[in-house]
């Protein structure tokens, strides 16, 4: 399993097809009635800033995207049903939005028994540019559904894709979708993701709105975020080399590299379990130091997200079940066996942070004078996937996950696990000034990781 861009998905040439909703699923989306229960406080950040886009003559790309190769043939019937009683169980796939002339945004939600999925043959293009076409005017949050399905099929396997516009699903989604889709095309009704109905997406936003209405100055989140923002300067530190950005975001390129390889990775296992912690304690630990080497700050802030499924209702559920937490921590050693406690000690005080959302948290903090205004535009963030929990099943092999490629301030990370070790992505902006600086941080964090491995094992 990879993330990275979309030139990682290199399916075999097949015929290209579409499955979507049916007339008459369209027309009861036309007709669904207003819905009480608005935008949850991510997707209505997300539809401001596709607004934004918009106003700007942007094309969108504020959507993701994951496919999975299948070792064999399609059955079209099979899968369009499958794909219904996807959508069906999930009534944050069931919902889209509208916006008024004043602004206002308006959920709609279409019957489960409403939707029907069919398959669509495409003209004759190529998988990339039918998706570059297809996923802008598709996957976004006025569309319905604000998602797109399809294949590529040949002979003996296909490629399925599940493309998504963000306000609809996080990173987990895409691989759960997949997972779940793939399952109920296979008839396998005992599997962990098949159920009739997930755990509603719109019952998570009421109750996490009331969360964030009921946050007060003593709340953990706020506390944490208060910690770390005012040890910060109040705000979260940029990428400690230059991106060669000017007054203007730049267009995205995504830059990937391996971090470490699978043994290492263990060795790195071995040693963060040595400090009662886990790895990600241990790459706080490497990015802190990287960050030390370039900008001298003795200390280490950034954003996180993390995830708020839990393991009940919402476990399968499709939907953005993520938080923002602060990391922060004083870096005080120039090794990793040196800073990993402090780093372990911050990754805990995330996750307690994490149950109060962060837009109540940041407004508590915005009132109080406490914060710059700009920790709430584009922070500097790190975000962890280990995908050895999201396994291919058996005669699926190659899911990878990808985005729109939109345009860029910073070079925020990406850092995933999977069985052939560790990879390190950013979305950084495409100019050779930070292509030189990606690279180099990202070899100074391999060799801080690679050389606590070495001095470990010399140890032992």
């Amino acid at each position: 399993m990879r993330l990275g861009p979309d030139t990682y998905w290199c399916p075999l040439p097949g015929r290209l097809v579409d499955f979507v909703p049916a007339p008459s699923t369209m027309q009861a989306a036309e007709a669904a009635p207003e819905h009480p229960v608005g935008p949850s406080l991510l997707q209505g950040d997300h539809i401001s800033g596709v607004l934004a886009q918009r106003t700007a003559g942007r094309e969108h790309r504020g959507y993701t995207c994951s496919a999975i190769t299948v070792d064999a043939d399609l059955d079209e019937d099979r899968m369009a049903a499958a794909l219904t009683a996807f959508v069906r169980a999930h009534e944050g796939l069931r919902s889209s939005f509208r916006v008024d002339e004043s602004g206002g945004v308006t959920r709609y939600v279409v019957d489960p028994d409403a939707v029907d999925i069919v398959a669509a043959d495409v003209a004759e293009t190529g998988p990339h540019r039918h998706l570059a076409q297809r996923l802008p005017h598709t996957a976004v949050f006025d569309a319905f559904p604000g998602c797109a399905f399809g294949v590529v099929t040949r002979p003996g396997s296909f490629d399925l894709y599940y493309g998504i516009d963000h306000a609809y699903g996080d990173g987990s989604s895409q691989v759960l979708g997949l997972l779940e889709i793939l399952a109920r095309y296979r008839g396998e009704e005992n599997h962990p993701l098949v159920s009739a109905r997930h755990g509603s997406y719109l019952d998570y936003a009421v109750e996490e709105f009331t969360r964030a209405a009921g946050l007060t100055p003593d709340s953990p989140g706020v506390v944490e975020w208060r910690r770390v923002l005012t040890e910060s300067g109040g705000t979260i530190p940029v990428f400690p080399l230059p991106l060669g950005l000017g007054d203007d975001p730049q267009q995205v390129f995504i830059h990937c590299e391996d971090l470490a390889d699978a043994a290492t990775t263990e060795a790195l296992s071995v040693i963060a379990k040595a400090h009662g912690t886990s790895l990600i304690s241990v790459i706080y630990a490497g990015l802190a130091l990287a960050h030390k080497t370039f900008s001298g700050a003795d200390r280490y802030a950034t954003a996180t997200v993390l995830s708020t499924r839990g393991n009940a209702e919402h476990r399968g559920s499709q939907g953005w079940y993520c938080n923002f937490a602060p990391i922060g921590f004083e870096i005080r050693g120039s090794t990793l066996e040196e800073v990993i406690d402090d780093a372990a000690a911050a990754v805990e005080a995330s996750k307690r942070a994490v149950a109060d959302p962060v837009h109540g948290a940041l407004a508590i903090l915005l009132g109080e004078g406490a914060i710059d205004p700009s920790v709430v535009a584009s922070p500097q963030m790190v975000t962890y996937f280990d995908f050895r929990w999201f396994p291919a099943p058996d005669g699926a092999h190659d899911i990878v996950v990808f985005t729109g490629e939109g345009r860029t301030r910073n070079a925020s990370l990406w850092i995933s696990r999977d069985l052939d070790g560790l990879r390190i992505n950013t979305q950084r902006p495409d100019n050779p000034v930070a292509a030189e600086s990606v690279a180099r941080y990202f070899a100074t964090v391999r060799d801080i990781l690679t050389a606590a491995v070495a001095v470990d094992a010399g140890a032992r």
